[in-house]
């Protein structure tokens, strides 16, 4: 398969090789015009078709210089480019004839000049025009008896020697609405053709004003406005009278659509509606449409439950109906009634019991205020105990008055004041609280610590203890080997002489990571005093957490976790305080030979956030981990596979410029020792979020591409052949791009109905977010299956239509034979198919003409003939691959010789 050289693409990302390009698409210009194959009816003066001047020319009929279009119009049978030739490069259908003139069109069909015929040649769906034989040009006038207008000017003889008297001479002609003249022999030379009317314009009048025997022949103009939503049409000439504006959208009511639906040049301007309702207390709003929505309802008062107030309240149209609700209460022995409204107010409470005052009979709610006996403190006639036993006290009794309140507590011995007497007096459950101690014991003060001795406090009448009598307290610290101070130390501060530990420390070690070693070291005290113990890590490799095993010994254990060197640290501390310190250096070197770093490449933008990592083949006894965002993803131990693509998203995504940053790098560690690796340098990678909201197509997020299919398999032709032609749509947006609404739509130059195919887009015509769309037209004799578009087969991003090709109601025989390169035109654009060109406004891209001679300059594989110069009746020979299609967003093509070889 091969893009034609007509694709219109720019700024595709192109992915090949080793590697990958991934710069932005840029925008695609999907504004180019169709050309106007038309021919300006009102143009007589042989100029160009639009009126205007143009360099060279021929002569005219009044002599001077007639001009010449700049391109061949087509169907008019005249030379317009003044090149010899007429209608060349116009398509027509083998075997036509059709007439031709090769002179100045202002000379066809008078005096001596007459047309000429040409043959249409070819064995192909379409042919081409053969040389105007037999067409004949003005020629110097021949004075003859005759009168023939030999050079076609109207006039025959004129300028030709006559003799006074001779008879006038018919000239001109009769017909439509051209008047004949007559040349008078004057001073022995023929007059021009005086009193004759020559051709005019043909207007829409019924008139034959050109005087070619036809009456309003080939007059169109266009109709209506293409201001919103309206569209222009078309009006033809019939009989002098101008008809209908075919093809025409007209303004309608504006409505709240974001859209000029009344095509006054303004959106949604003075669109308003009702809101609300306006029965009983409501009043109706309004809403007012902004930017295509009807905004809030302003000023509506909305319908309330109803209330007795002689009002409609909930707009129903009733007042105060059905309002009854509950009087009194069912608390206590107090029973509920009814009420009942009536024009707006609240009748009697029917059948109620009302409350009483409330006694203290510990059963009853009388006042009915769901409490009993409220404001009791009691049930009258209960007793109950008062006072304590607590202590020196005695309980008594109380009993329960008319009233609920319980009287004077009877024969109960009350609490007095706490003496210090080892009783509780104030009866609160402790004994002697504020007291020190019971008034006249006693007990021993003091310290009997080192040199100190106790002696005897004794307890007051208050009682507190008095003062420490008998007793020696501690004196100054002298150097005597007693303790003095009382502190239990014995000369300290200094008051002796001292002197500092010693600390011994093993010679240097060597050993390998993960092995230990032991470290044997010594200490004393020259004063005789213990000693303890500490080691510590001084110096150590960068990463590395080992520490010595025990901490407090003098001899430890060390394990080295990384290789290089390392300073330990012995420090031996006396019963004095003194610290003496000594070191051993340690050096580790490593187990293995570390893996070299694996070389990574991966493409700067993800739009799946299953970025492809593409690295060195794994070698045998290595596994790789890759790791985003330092947390690993995945590990490939397979030996010679050179690539990753994850199975599911790896990072959270953003949108598009610039999505989210996720650096990505692989460890490489040997198999045998997991703990031996290398990593490869980090590379970030912008994870683009996929939107799954669809979008309408746009000139800025489509591009429109036609393919010619070769054969994948074979022979050609033969039923195993795969052969045919495909429109592909790339979608540029990380957004899904639906199709329908829209159609594709392809005529030649002349836009004849057998000349035309097309497809309408239904719902189901979703282009994938950064992926393809494509649909498949076969040969009318083809016996294609297309086997490789059986499933998504591994390719990334395609979408294949289930459509076909249709046919013109008019000419089924539309869908067959190759697409015509020459002048035609392939177009995606609004609305569904209609047998005319879509008007400009609503074609979203296309490809308008192409060519079969321009050099094959796009991206794509060889097809027949080079450049896709596919004829009826020709067989493609070039097989391809299936995964051809779609190839520049597969993921794979990043990788250089991708092993695996099938990559999801």
């Amino acid at each position: 398969m091969r893009r034609l050289s007509f694709v219109v693409v720019l700024g595709l990302v192109t992915v090949a090789g080793s590697g990958c390009s991934c710069s932005e698409p840029s925008l695609i210009d999907a504004t180019v015009p169709f050309l106007d194959s038309g021919l300006d009816a009102s143009n007589t003066d042989g100029g160009d078709v639009d009126g205007g001047d143009v360099d060279g020319g021929r002569m005219g009929r009044d002599g001077g210089v007639s001009g010449c279009s700049t391109e061949e119009i087509c169907d008019d049978g005249l030379d317009a480019d003044c090149d010899g030739l007429v209608d060349e490069g116009c398509g027509c259908v083998p075997g036509d004839t059709a007439s031709c003139f090769l002179d100045d069109p202002s000379f066809r069909g008078v005096g001596a000049c007459t047309d000429g015929r040409m043959l249409c040649s070819g064995d192909f769906e379409f042919g081409e025009w053969g040389p105007c034989e037999g067409s004949v040009g003005p020629t110097a006038e021949v004075c003859d008896a005759a009168g023939i207008d030999e050079d076609c000017d109207g006039a025959p003889n004129d300028g030709c020697g006559c003799s006074d008297g001779d008879p006038d001479l018919p000239c001109g002609r009769d017909e439509g609405e051209c008047a004949a003249g007559v040349q008078r022999c004057v001073g022995g030379m023929r007059t021009d053709c005086e009193g004759a009317i020559g051709p005019a314009i043909e207007a829409c009048d019924g008139l034959d004003n050109d005087c070619d025997g036809n009456i309003d022949e080939f007059l169109a103009r266009g109709c209506g406005v293409a201001v919103g939503v309206c569209r222009r049409g078309t009006e033809t000439c019939t009989a002098g009278v101008w008809g209908e504006c075919a093809g025409a959208v007209a303004p309608i009511d504006e409505l709240c659509d974001m859209l000029d639906n009344d095509c006054d040049g303004m959106v949604d301007e003075e669109v308003r509606r009702t809101c609300g309702s306006d029965i009983g207390a409501c009043v109706a709003g309004t809403e007012t449409c902004t930017d295509g929505v009807f905004g809030a309802c302003t000023g509506r008062v909305d319908a309330v439950a109803e209330t007795c107030n002689g009002m409609d309240d909930d707009c129903d149209s009733m007042t105060d109906e059905g309002l009854v609700r509950g009087c009194g209460t069912d608390v206590g022995l107090c029973v509920a009634g009814t009420e009942t409204c009536s024009a707006g107010s609240w009748g009697v409470c029917a059948g109620s019991t009302p409350p009483g005052p409330e006694l203290c009979d510990g059963t009853n709610d009388e006042n009915c205020d769901g409490a009993v006996d409220e404001g009791c403190d009691c049930i009258t006639g209960r007793m109950r105990g008062c006072g304590t036993d607590v202590g020196r006290c005695v309980a008594g009794s109380q009993t329960c008055n008319a009233s609920g309140m319980w009287g004077a507590c009877m024969g109960a011995t009350d609490p007095r004041t706490e003496t210090c007497d080892g009783t509780d007096d104030d009866c609160d459950g402790m004994t002697d609280e504020g007291c020190d101690c019971i008034t006249g014991s006693t007990r021993a003060c003091g310290s009997s610590v080192g040199e100190c001795r106790q002696g005897t406090e004794t307890c007051d009448a208050m009682g507190h203890w008095g003062p420490c009598l008998g007793s020696r307290g501690p004196t100054t610290e002298v150097c005597n080997m007693r303790d003095d101070n009382c502190n239990m130390m014995v000369d300290e501060g200094g008051v002796c002489p001292r002197f500092p530990p010693t600390a011994m420390c093993p010679a240097m070690q060597t050993t390998g990571v993960g092995m230990s070693v032991a470290l044997v070291g010594a200490g004393s005290d020259p004063d005789g005093g213990a000693v303890g113990y500490r080691w510590t890590v001084v110096t150590a490799p960068v990463g590395s957490t080992a520490t010595p095993s025990p901490t407090a010994t003098a001899s430890t254990s060390f394990t080295p976790d990384a290789a290089g060197s390392y300073t330990l640290q012995l420090c031996v501390t006396d019963d004095e305080g003194e610290r003496t310190c000594c070191t051993v250096a340690v050096t580790a070197t490593s187990p293995c030979m570390a893996p070299t770093a694996p070389t990574v490449t991966i493409c700067g933008t993800s739009w799946d956030r299953r970025p492809v990592v593409e690295f060195t083949p794994v070698p045998a006894g290595i596994d790789y981990e890759l790791v985003v965002d330092g947390v690993p993803y995945a590990t490939v131990t397979n030996t010679g596979y050179n690539y990753h693509r994850p199975t599911a998203p790896i990072a959270v995504g953003g949108p598009p410029s610039p999505g989210t940053n996720s650096s990505i790098y692989v460890r490489a560690c040997r198999e045998t020792e997991p703990t031996c690796c290398t990593t490869s340098a980090a590379t970030t990678v912008r994870m683009v979020e996929e939107c799954t909201t669809p979008v309408a197509p746009t000139p800025l997020n489509i591009v429109f591409s036609e393919y010619v299919i070769d054969g994948d398999g074979g022979p050609c032709p033969g039923p195993t052949c795969e052969a045919g032609e495909a429109i592909e749509l790339t979608n540029l947006s990380h957004c899904p791009v639906e199709l329908t609404g829209n159609h594709f739509g392809y005529c030649n130059s002349t836009c004849s109905p057998g000349s035309a195919r097309y497809m309408n887009f239904s719902a189901a015509d979703v282009i994938p977010p950064r992926g393809v769309y494509v649909a498949i037209r076969e040969r009318s004799a083809s016996m294609c299956s297309y086997p490789f578009f059986g499933g998504p087969g591994g390719i990334f991003g395609l979408r294949v239509s289930g459509l076909q090709m249709l046919p013109l109601p008019s000419d089924p025989s539309s869908d067959n034979g190759w697409f015509a390169q020459a002048g035609g035109r392939f177009w995606i654009a609004r609305g569904a198919y209609s047998t005319a060109p879509p008007n400009p406004m609503d074609v979203l891209t296309n490809i308008n003409p192409y060519s079969t001679t321009a050099a094959c300059t796009s991206t794509g594989f060889p097809a027949i003939n080079q450049c896709g110069d596919i004829f009826a009746g020709s067989s493609p020979t070039m097989r391809l691959s299936p995964n051809q299609l779609g190839r520049l967003w597969r993921p794979c093509d990043a990788v250089t010789s991708p092993m695996p070889t099938v990559c999801n």
